[in-house]
């Protein structure tokens, strides 16, 4: 990117952090904060997140075909696999 820094940056960089701000430069800042905490939550009340929320739910449907599919794929280990102890564990592991 081609950035240099040399030392007068830094101290420039550093008086400028140290110094007290002003009460008026206090509300300032405080005003803005508070300009955006505002335009953040009416952005959110707005549906913008509400669409990113409601993409993430799984529909009843989905979720009762993934659980027959589940129950299904669980009965053929129990009846198929030599080890039964094993797999009955690792079922419950698993639902846990």
């Amino acid at each position: 990117m081609g950035l240099e820094v040399d030392d007068d940056d830094v101290e420039e960089l550093v008086e400028e952090h140290s110094k007290e701000l002003s009460t008026e430069e206090l509300l300032e800042l405080h005003k803005e904060e508070n300009e955006t905490l505002k335009r953040s939550l009416t952005s959110e009340e707005s549906g913008e997140e509400e669409d990113k929320e409601e993409s993430r739910i799984i529909p009843a449907k989905d979720l009762k075909d993934a659980f027959f599919c589940w129950s299904k794929l669980s009965k053929l280990a129990e009846d198929y696999h030599p080890d039964v102890g094993s797999v009955q564990k690792a079922i419950r592991d698993a639902g846990a």
